[in-house]
């Protein structure tokens, strides 16, 4: 089991006691809060660029991106009864995001301990798995509150059936590195490089042998955030090129609902077994889809008005583009 450490990036202590020390830091003393900024949030930390002083400490340089890429669609998760939440105890991990190079190779969750165990059954034909308790509910929170404080949330303006609406719910979307591309419902995404210090965070738990495996990594991240049950995400599947898809939910616990897709009217082919599953994805809970799941299978959160706290789900993409 995974024992993700709690993360919030706060402010630096001084470490100015008053013995000896001028008013205007010098440069020994600059590099000690650096060293202290590299102790709370690890070594691999130092590839962010620096940030200047004043500047907001989420910001990040948003990327160029382009029309001429497939469309993707929204994020996903699902089901099983809330487990034990996992603890809280620290736990060392290396990068498992920037480090790698933004057109892969990637790799599919093979490993047979978290396979076997975490496997949803009753929807054929898909790879679905899901761990209720890849963190505690209330470190997820935690997780929710910090991420919900990022400076680069905004709300799309899509382009529904030729009319421009704004999306009901706001996106933040980071990659490894500048250049990737995205783009749904009409929509170029802002992309911002690369992942902020509480995400590559998350991206190393589960990228790890304790998790999905270490050769399973991402390239890109979606956050979605829910002000409460009222907003929702409309049933689609996403794009098939996707080849693992992984969603930790942080907040307030949702329905999620799969369904297989049938042939459309006029269509040749057979119509194909009705299979519709519903579940809650609990608060501190991972979802995977990878294999065949997009091309068989539709998901959705849908409106829950009983619900009035917030959800945030962070959703990994690997996103593959034409070499």
């Amino acid at each position: 089991m995974v024992k993700p450490s709690s993360f919030s990036p706060s402010a630096l202590e001084p470490t100015d006691k008053g013995e000896g020390t001028s008013k205007t830091p010098s440069p020994a003393r600059r590099t000690v809060q650096c060293t202290l900024f590299n102790v709370k949030f690890g070594a691999h930390r130092t590839r962010l660029p620096p940030v200047k002083a004043e500047a907001s400490p989420t910001k990040r340089t948003r990327s160029q991106y382009s029309a001429k890429e497939d469309e993707a669609k929204d994020e996903t998760e699902e089901p099983s009864k809330r487990s034990k939440p996992a603890s809280s105890a620290a736990l060392t991990t290396t990068s498992a995001a920037p480090e790698y190079h933004h057109r892969g190779p990637f790799h599919q969750v093979t490993r047979p301990e978290f396979c076997s165990t975490y496997e949803v059954e009753g929807l054929p034909d898909a790879e679905i798995y899901y761990k209720p308790d890849f963190i505690s509910a209330h470190l997820a929170e935690e997780w929710r509150a910090e991420l919900d404080r990022l400076s680069e949330w905004y709300r799309p303006k899509l382009k529904v059936y030729g009319r421009e609406i704004t999306q009901s719910r706001d996106i933040a979307a980071y990659s490894t590195a500048p250049g990737l591309h995205l783009k749904y419902s009409g929509h170029p995404v802002e992309l911002h490089a690369p992942f902020p210090p509480l995400l590559n965070h998350i991206a190393s738990l589960i990228s790890s042998d304790d998790c999905l495996g270490s050769e399973v990594r991402f390239n890109h991240c979606m956050l979605n955030r829910y002000e409460d049950g009222s907003i929702y995400i409309g049933r689609h599947s996403d794009n098939i090129e996707n080849k693992v898809i992984v969603t930790v939910s942080l907040g307030a616990d949702r329905s999620w609902i799969m369904e297989r897709k049938q042939p459309r009217k006029g269509s040749t082919q057979p119509s194909s077994e009705k299979v519709k599953k519903r579940w809650m994805l609990a608060g501190g809970s991972l979802l995977v889809m990878q294999g065949q799941t997009q091309k068989f299978y539709t998901h959705e959160i849908p409106k829950e008005l009983k619900i009035k706290t917030p959800r945030i789900s962070i959703t990994f993409r690997q996103l593959v583009y034409d070499q």
